[in-house]
């Protein structure tokens, strides 16, 4: 695949011009973004385009202060421009404790995240995949009627280098694809909802996307009030990857002291189910955050966050490693937080590192997704999550619409469905309330937010009526 610049070079005189205005120390994260988006609605392909994105976020550490700036103009110019105004904002943000850009580490490749099928692929197979989606889902059922969603291609490319001696690199592909359908029975109508991340193209599957969301519209169909209460509830993959998503900022330095202290001065407290165990993995062949190395260029590693119940780590970028005498742990990672808001997908170089966790995995356990069904005499099975969030971040209450995707169990069978719930709860009463955690580890999540996770079991899970 061609790269219309030399990221490589361009790092280099940003480092070598910063060095000449006498800045101490100077970081170059240089990235090459290309995303390519198909948008679907009434059946039908809305939109085509790609958007190419290259750039260099700058900072500079210099008598005592920290700055950042970012551009888009990699021209020797437009790096010294971009210097002077990093330069200039570390005089105005001085620090109160010593910091350091982080040292070199030596990565380890990890496979099964650059596919050049995805990285070649073209406008024409890209839309073809998308028109897919939507003819499966046409084709499972008479009563679907409409089918919108996304289609995102991304291939990036990213170069860190540091006058401390950092000096590498790590690209990537992915593909992700959502569809959201609309089921029709009369007057009565239900929705379903699919959304998968993937790496490699070998494993995208656009027909099982389309079935997927059109089975969760039909079956959603003639769905009954459920009567507010505590319920046994089976959550799919795709629920159960958003319990694992949100440990992506609650061990977090950064979001423990700006949104939610759950976690914090927990470390070897008891905060789950003994058989729970959640990882921050990048190291994990294929999945949607996997990577060598952060956005600072150190190198990723697996940590433990929750190991058979007990919060064992939080994650680090160099400066909240800086703050709390720590080393990083490789977590440093140029991500938006705004719920309900998204980033420009991929590689983001106008943002600074935080420390965040972006590859959650929830390890599998013993039990048989079968099993876990089998012995459920009377419970609820939850396939999709919407506006989940801590209504109180300080205590850990959770909240999440259950807009369509929630069925009755009895007697180990799925026998109906309910009409619009919500759940709420608290995430610490959850995670130690989980019965059985399942074999059938799988991606779930959307929009850009993918964690892996298996089929979990948990017991008095309070749900209420939506309407």
């Amino acid at each position: 695949m061609k790269f219309e610049v030399n990221l490589e070079e361009r790092a280099e005189k940003a480092i070598e011009l910063g060095l000449k205005l006498g800045i101490d120390e100077i970081e170059a994260y240089a990235v090459w973004n290309k995303v390519f988006t198909v948008r679907m609605a009434n059946n039908m392909i809305l939109e085509s385009k790609g958007v190419l994105d290259i750039g260099m976020g700058i900072r500079v550490v210099h008598e005592g202060g920290l700055g950042f700036s970012a551009t888009a103009d990699l021209s020797d110019k437009g790096l010294e421009k971009a210097l002077e105004n990093a330069l200039s904002s570390a005089k105005n943000r001085k620090l109160p404790f010593k910091y350091s850009l982080p040292e070199p580490t030596t990565p380890e490749k990890v496979e099964g995240t650059f596919d050049p099928k995805i990285a070649n692929l073209s406008e024409d197979e890209a839309v073809e995949l998308a028109y897919r989606m939507i003819e499966s889902a046409l084709e499972y059922d008479k009563k679907v009627r409409d089918n919108s969603g996304e289609l995102d291609i991304i291939v990036y490319r990213i170069y860190v280098k540091n006058s401390k001696g950092v000096d590498v690199s790590d690209q990537g592909t992915k593909i992700e694809a959502s569809l959201n359908t609309i089921a029709k029975n009369g007057i009565e109508e239900s929705e379903g909802f699919k959304a998968k991340g993937f790496r490699m193209l070998k494993d995208f599957n656009p027909e099982e996307i389309g079935v997927k969301s059109a089975e969760l519209a039909v079956k959603s169909l003639g769905g009954e009030k459920i009567e507010p209460g505590e319920y046994t509830v089976i959550l799919s993959p795709s629920t159960s990857s958003t319990i694992a998503a949100y440990h992506a900022f609650l061990v977090s330095p950064y979001f423990m002291k700006t949104y939610s202290p759950l976690f914090e001065g927990k470390l070897g407290e008891t905060v789950a189910h003994e058989k729970l165990t959640i990882l921050e993995d990048p190291t994990w062949p294929g999945l949607w955050g996997s990577c060598s190395i952060d956005d600072e260029g150190v190198a990723t590693r697996r940590i433990p966050v929750i190991e058979n119940g007990v919060l064992k780590n939080y994650v680090y970028d160099s400066f909240y490693a800086s703050i709390e005498g720590k080393q990083s742990t490789g977590s440093g990672f140029r991500t938006g937080f705004a719920v309900g808001v998204g980033i420009f997908p991929g590689k983001n170089y106008v943002l600074e590192p935080l420390p965040y966790a972006v590859n959650p995995v929830i390890l599998p356990g013993d039990w048989k997704r079968d099993e876990v069904f089998h012995e459920t005499k009377e419970g609820v099975f939850i396939e999709r999550f919407h506006y989940t969030r801590l209504t109180n971040p300080t205590r850990g209450d959770f909240t999440s619409v259950l807009r369509f995707g929630i069925f009755k169990i009895r007697n180990g069978e799925i026998v109906g469905a309910y009409k619009k719930s919500r759940l709420v709860d608290n995430l610490l009463n959850i995670l130690k309330n989980i019965d059985a955690i399942a074999n059938d580890l799988d991606v779930g999540g959307s929009w850009g937010d993918y964690a892996a996770a298996p089929t979990i079991k948990i017991s008095k899970v309070r749900i209420v009526p939506a309407e």
